[in-house]
């Protein structure tokens, strides 16, 4: 069960969101593209950076994986769709 009501989550997004443009419309969500270490076992560490976009589930429906998105005028592909069940879901994106 969700403790944060729709209202919670619009005030949320209001705060701390970007402009996410679908191809259908545009939408607020919590973009971040930090570096992800990355441990393969080598001598030599490196990371990736692996962005993603927090969205409400609502504004999303139609978008899924392969959709393309446009947040701070740059352009990228979603590659997973991750619904947390509290009515937010993360996008994982691709820049391109």
């Amino acid at each position: 069960m969700s403790v944060e009501t729709s209202l919670d989550r619009q005030k949320i997004l209001k705060d701390f969101s970007k402009d996410v443009i679908t191809s259908s419309k545009t939408i607020k969500g919590i973009f971040d593209n930090p570096h992800e270490n990355i441990s393969a076992g080598g001598e030599v560490p490196f990371s990736i950076q692996e962005c993603y976009v927090l969205v409400e589930t609502s504004d999303v429906t139609d978008v899924g994986q392969g959709s393309t998105l446009t947040i701070l005028d740059s352009n990228y592909v979603v590659t997973d769709v991750q619904p947390d069940g509290t009515g937010m879901t993360t996008l994982m994106l691709e820049a391109q």
